[in-house]
């Protein structure tokens, strides 16, 4: 008999391969199986998304929310947002970066994924900020650091771009 971790997996290898219609029944099957899996939840909308349907995918990745624990929203929320920024969709992006927050979630690695945000949206004194906070969180964040040189840079900051790509060198 196949279980929900069978289809579940089955959708994952799909998913890699890029066959995202397949993958999307696959994590169906797994659902029908195990109806609050947050995980197979998220499964579901992270293969809307990347089959470009913009409306459902987001229904998809809230009930994954709504079916988690208090204490991994945060983090499940940070990996929503991460799927909308690499989409492209920036505002879906900082609205989970948004919901991630709220319920805790301040590791260096959420700071540096909303400094990357606001880089790319061009709010650099914001993304200077997070990057900051990031490396204050974990002085040796490679991708913080390199990240802040640059934002250094767009700001006008010629000397202290220098000596953050000085320190992220020497990582």
């Amino acid at each position: 008999m196949k279980d929900k971790i069978f289809y579940n997996n089955e959708g994952a290898r799909l998913s890699a391969m890029g066959k995202y219609g397949e993958a999307e029944k696959k994590f169906k099957l797994a659902l029908e199986l195990e109806p609050d899996d947050y995980f197979i939840l998220y499964n579901i909308g992270f293969v809307l998304l990347k089959k470009g349907d913009k409306k459902e995918f987001i229904k998809w990745f809230d009930l994954a929310l709504d079916n988690t624990s208090a204490n991994l929203k945060g983090t499940l929320a940070r990996d929503c947002g991460l799927a909308c920024f690499e989409a492209t969709l920036y505002e879906e992006a900082e609205k989970y970066y948004d919901i991630a927050f709220s319920f805790g979630e301040s590791s260096a690695e959420y700071w540096n994924r909303v400094g990357v945000l606001s880089f790319v949206t061009k709010k650099y004194e914001k993304a200077k900020e997070c990057f900051e906070k990031a490396i204050s969180l974990e002085a040796d964040h490679a991708d913080a650091l390199y990240n802040l040189a640059d934002t250094y840079d767009e700001l006008g900051m010629p000397e202290k771009a220098a000596e953050a790509r000085a320190e992220y060198s020497g990582l």
